[in-house]
């Protein structure tokens, strides 16, 4: 836990966070071809960083709005990454 709190906010939030938790949803969705998890993946994610990072600063915990942005985000370039290599597969067997 001291690790998250030496790192400055900004850093953590603007820069960290969404590689961490878009990569990962990504990754795993591109890894099973499964467009849709990465939204799940990047929305649990950041639900676990939220509450490992903000759960214990503050009495009432309240969500970001970055639980809806980045899942959104990652399900756009999952699906962007799939459809090409989709398209390059047909390519290459058709």
């Amino acid at each position: 836990m001291e690790l998250l709190e030496s790192i400055n906010p900004f850093v953590m939030q603007l820069f960290l966070v969404p590689v961490i938790v878009i990569g990962l949803g990504v990754l795993v969705s591109v890894l099973t071809k499964k467009v849709y998890l990465a939204p799940l993946i990047t929305l649990l994610f950041n639900l676990i960083i939220e509450l490992l990072y903000h759960g214990r600063q503050t009495e009432g915990f309240i969500l970001s709005s970055w639980n809806i942005v980045f899942p959104i985000f990652s399900f756009v370039v999952a699906w962007v990454i799939i459809f090409v290599q989709k398209q390059k597969t047909k390519i290459n067997n058709g």
